[in-house]
């Protein structure tokens, strides 16, 4: 059974007339007639009873009325709603994000978002940063937010710089270092790093490795290993070593921490996004980022210009 012949059926059904019906579905009488005949013989009963002066429905035939004009109906929601998401209309925009962080442009885009394009449904995803790539690359979200060094070797994800971060140094509240203002990467010769794991940890070592270089060293990184932010900030507050992380991961109050500003140059945090991925609602969402990040870059330049 197809759902050419549900519709057939209905057609027939509604007007009680093979003539009118295969008018209004464009297709021939014979071949209307036969495709009927085809249904009933799959339902092996009666639709209707026809005869040369007229054509009624048989009591399967009402039955079978009530239950096709539902599932027709549905078909017809579907469909208009399937056109609406391609349009860029409806559907739903899966943003992903770690929402602990205070990157205050993220929701502030979402809410314009929202506000032009009220019919599509927003689904906020929570996950740390190492977990955004899986999610992008299984096309289970259209867009994450990820340093810039996290995708500048993957061919596969897009990106849209969107800020830039400054980098701390993460050190203990009574630590020497904990009450100046700022530290050059090479006042932190002597220091023990702590290591990251998971996916991230690569990354990570790899970045602290080249800035500890370039001011003239090589880190040392201590046996100790953080998963999480929180373990990271415990093990910092608790005298196991330092860490250097973006501002946009500085933790609002912390009694066992300090962040200190560096020299490091700052780094950029990027929208991200699958290219194999070809959506409407990406494209209007990365429409309202980029009109949101010039529109702030803008004023930032005018209150430059006007001290």
């Amino acid at each position: 059974m197809e759902l050419r012949h549900l519709r057939y059926f209905h057609g027939v059904a509604e007007l009680l007339n093979f003539s009118r019906a295969a008018e209004r579905l464009h297709v021939a009488q014979p071949a209307l007639s036969r495709q009927i005949r085809d249904l009933e013989d799959e339902l092996g009963v009666r639709l209707f009873d026809r005869n040369r002066v007229r054509v009624q429905l048989t009591d399967a035939g009402r039955t079978f009325l009530t239950h096709t004009t539902k599932v027709l109906a549905q078909v017809d929601v579907a469909v208009g709603a399937v056109r609406d998401t391609a349009r860029g209309d409806a559907g739903q925009l899966v943003i992903c994000s770690d929402w602990r962080l205070s990157i205050g442009l993220i929701p502030e885009t979402i809410a314009k978002f929202r506000v032009r394009y009220p019919r599509v449904e927003v689904v906020l995803t929570d996950l740390p940063m190492h977990r955004q790539l899986a999610a992008l690359r299984a096309q289970r979200a259209h867009v994450g937010f990820l340093p810039a060094e996290e995708i500048a070797s993957r061919g596969d994800l897009d990106s849209l710089p969107i800020l830039q971060a400054e980098m701390l140094a993460v050190v203990g509240a009574s630590h020497p270092l904990a009450r100046r203002r700022a530290v050059g990467i090479a006042d932190l010769r002597e220091e023990t790093w702590i290591r990251l794991n998971g996916d991230h940890a690569d990354g990570y070592r790899t970045y602290v490795n080249q800035v500890c270089r370039l001011a003239g060293f090589t880190p040392v990184f201590g046996p100790q290993e953080a998963g999480s932010l929180e373990a990271l900030y415990t093990m910092v507050g608790t005298g196991f070593g330092i860490a250097l992380l973006p501002d946009f991961l500085r933790a609002a109050k912390h009694p066992l921490i300090r962040f200190v500003r560096t020299d490091c140059n700052p780094i950029e945090l990027c929208a991200v996004w699958s290219r194999a991925g070809e959506s409407q609602l990406l494209r209007q969402y990365l429409g309202v980022l980029r009109q949101h990040t010039a529109g702030v870059a803008a004023a930032a330049g005018e209150l430059v210009a006007s001290r």
